[in-house]
């Protein structure tokens, strides 16, 4: 099973989701990408720190942009907003493609960009993305 995780820049949200998602699933191929990535970049300082924080490594990670992929391939394909979702569909009508929180039967199917914000801002935001991923584990077979 392949699962991408997708939002704007690939240096907050959606690395941190794969980290996340790497270290609650095995056998599955997990990778992220942004909508408006540049190449190369290294994920948010504060990022890398959180996650650290929590036993997780983004020192490695470094930015993709999805136009580059062939997600048409993935088996699943979570994106951190509605925007990003209709983005990728206005390219791939024919994939089907859920925000992390919507795939989670969450309510609200958005999950706000921490990008400039402190350590608070960026661990509130891992929290909301591991809470919406342990449900999505808890609902879908991995």
């Amino acid at each position: 099973m392949k699962v991408i995780f997708v939002c704007t820049g690939n240096t907050c949200r959606s690395p941190m989701a794969e980290a996340i998602f790497n270290d609650l699933v095995n056998g599955v191929e997990v990778t992220s990408a942004g909508t408006y990535a540049s190449y190369g970049q290294k994920a948010s300082p504060n990022a890398v720190r959180v996650c650290e924080k929590y036993g997780l490594d983004l020192t490695g990670h470094r930015s993709k942009n999805v136009g580059g992929l062939k997600i048409a391939d993935d088996d699943l394909i979570l994106t951190a907003s509605t925007s990003h979702k209709n983005d990728l569909s206005d390219f791939y009508p024919e994939v089907e493609i859920h925000t992390i929180k919507e795939y989670a039967k969450c309510k609200s199917p958005d999950i706000a960009d921490p990008i400039g914000g402190n350590c608070e801002k960026y661990e509130n935001c891992f929290l909301e993305i591991k809470k919406a991923l342990e449900k999505i584990v808890e609902i879908h077979d991995f």
